[in-house]
């Protein structure tokens, strides 16, 4: 049965600016695929490059009214943007945040970093709690839908 969840966005403030995603354990394929990483209180995902600028435009673009993601078993749609799950990863890495999805009253996302991974990395962070209010502001929120 499908299940329908609100998530707050935040955007920071200033262009390129982000809190750091903290001290984690991944999850990655050998191949370009999502790069995932995970804590008690959050989970983070790493796209492979050319997927980067897509993605955060339908997600965290300003211009974007009240997105829906919806996330199936096999693939992830919102707006234009279209991605299709093929590795084992992959799925054990959307196993683990629709579990996460599931079992949290609030999630909020906004884009993180971490030192270990290459300068310019952006991290798409799925949180129970809000990032800082010094660094980012609120914008309108994602219907995310998971099938």
């Amino acid at each position: 049965m499908p299940r329908a969840h609100q998530i707050r966005r935040y955007a920071a403030y200033i262009k390129d600016w982000c809190q750091a995603f903290g001290e984690h354990e991944g999850l990655f394929a050998d191949d370009d695929s999502i790069g995932w990483l995970f804590t008690e209180e959050q989970i983070g995902l790493i796209l492979p490059q050319d997927l980067n600028k897509k993605l955060y435009r339908e997600v965290l673009g300003k211009k974007r009214k009240s997105p829906v993601l919806t996330i199936r078993p096999d693939c992830v749609c919102i707006g234009k943007f279209h991605y299709s799950f093929s590795s084992p990863t992959d799925m054990e890495g959307l196993s683990k945040l629709i579990k996460f999805l599931n079992t949290t009253d609030e999630v909020h996302l906004c884009l993180t970093y971490h030192f270990m991974y290459q300068r310019g990395t952006r991290i798409i962070t799925f949180s129970r709690k809000p990032p800082w209010g010094l660094i980012y502001k609120e914008i309108d929120p994602m219907q995310l839908q998971v099938d």
